[in-house]
Order: structure tokens, then sequence, then C-alpha cells
């Protein structure tokens, strides 16, 4: 049962509004395509690469245990260890062009508990609004998802094991520089340790924003204008073997990251606007 001083304290959250001014920089972007193996954008941001920017730096001080900033100063302080991305959509009215100032507007518009298999959870949305040049250009809807730690995942490869056909994994050094790219401090990116005895996971965690990168880049076959909903419905680690199904070519387009074990870490579905 989730206290009533805590529920309160949570809802409370509900309109909070957060603004954060970004100049594009293409030095980024060009990071960005480096760690993901692909052609460098000269002149606009493909669809969710604008996760690399509009990230501002937390002190030191105003950091938690995980790494995160403290929740109850935008978030709100969900009364669970664990933290994750659990899907979203984004609509891209026109991309992003590199070296233009923007501005990203974030409001958190509902706190939602509920009851899972695993226990209790915390269910947040925030609505992204991203403006530039006086108009327009992105809107995104995010959930984030809090629960407490789970019976512990078993890990489904060791790491001297030779991979299936047709299947990849993310290398500790990809989750640690997309970590400082993105100026994501969470520990169970970074920190086996804290990974395994804090949070119950087996392995570091591949960020969520990073497979739904990976997922939307594979489906969209260059659309820059567009609409990509996503939905994360597993977990995937360093040593976790995936590979990317993005579906049938034909719009709208359902895509799908499976694991070598054959479960679906994450489905998601694009149209062109």
């Amino acid at each position: 049962m989730i206290n009533d001083d805590v529920r309160a304290a949570c809802e409370a959250c509900v309109g909070r509004v957060r603004e954060v001014f970004d100049t594009l920089a293409p030095e980024t972007t060009e990071r960005l395509a480096t760690l993901l193996n692909a052609s460098k954008p000269r002149e606009h941001l493909p669809p969710t690469w604008h996760w690399a920017y509009f990230n501002s730096a937390i002190p030191q001080s105003e950091l938690g245990e995980d790494g995160h900033e403290h929740k109850g100063r935008f978030l709100p302080p969900a009364p669970f260890h664990r933290r994750m991305w659990a899907g979203g959509e984004i609509t891209v009215y026109r991309p992003l062009h590199l070296e233009v100032p923007a501005i990203r507007r974030s409001e958190v518009t509902s706190v939602n508990f509920k009851q899972g298999r695993s226990g209790a959870m915390c269910f947040v949305n925030v609505r992204h609004s991203i403006d530039q040049s006086g108009s327009r250009a992105i809107e995104e809807d995010q959930t984030i998802v809090y629960r407490d730690r789970g019976i512990p995942d078993i890990p489904l490869r060791d790491q001297q094991q030779k991979l299936p056909d047709g299947f990849f994994t993310h290398p500790d050094s990809q989750l640690f520089f997309y970590s400082a790219l993105t100026h994501n401090g969470h520990r169970i990116h970074w920190d086996s340790v804290y990974c395994r005895e804090v949070e119950g996971y087996p392995d570091l965690v591949v960020h969520g924003p990073l497979l739904a990168t990976e997922l939307c880049d594979a489906m969209r076959e260059g659309l820059m204008v567009c609409s990509f909903a996503y939905r994360a419905t597993a977990p995937v680690f360093a040593t976790t073997p995936v590979r990317i199904d993005p579906g049938l070519p034909g719009k709208p387009r359902e895509g799908k990251i499976l694991r070598s074990d054959g479960v679906t870490s994450m489905v998601a579905h694009l149209k062109a606007l």
C-alpha cells in the first residue's frame, strides 16, 4: 500500500514545468553518430536524436544515490528504487536544424500508482515540446515508471559465449559514452556493482532511449517528419544479444527489438505525417 502522504506529495508534482535552452551544437550530433555507427547528419537532427540535447548539468550535491537528480525537485518523490523509461510517443513536425537555438518545455502531466505482478509501481507522464525559430518542431509524451527491486534477472549470455547469428550486444564502453553524451548519471548504466547489489540487475542496463533510437533509425528509412511511438517490454543488459526487426515497409510501420531468448524487449509504431 502507498502511504497517503507519499501519494499526495507525488501527485502535487503534476503541473510542474521546466524549460531548457540549447544551442544544438553539431559536435554532439557528431559524437552520437559515431556511437551509433551512423552517418553524420549535415543540417537536421533525425527523429529521437534530440535526446542528446536539452540535458542540463546537475550539481553533485543535487544527485541521489542512483546518480539521478534528487526525486522531488522536478519529478515526483516516488518511494521506489528502480527508475526506467517505459515508453513514449514523438511527433516531429519539422526536424530540428543544427546550430539554431531551441527551447524545450517539459511539464509533469500525470502521476498514477498501479499494482503489477512485481508489486506497486508509479507511472509518471511528462509532456515535452520543442520550439525553434518561433514555431513548434517536436511534441513528445514520455512515460517513466518507478518500481521496487524485484526478483533478480538472469543474464542470457556469458561474455565469452559466441553471439547467435544476426544478434549484437551493447558493450560497456558504448553505455558509458552514451551516458556521458546525454549527461545521464544513472548508475545502472555504468556501475555494475550498484546494478547487482542495490537494484538487483545481473549486469549494466542498456538505456531505453538508446534502444528506441536504434529501432527508430532502422524503421524510418530516411523519413524525417513522422510520428514514432515506442514501448519497452523487457530489459536489455550489456551482455544480452538482441536483433532489430524494422517490420515490413509501408506506412504505418511496426517494428520491434528481440532478445535471443525470444522475448520482445521493445515494440514501436512509425508513420509519416
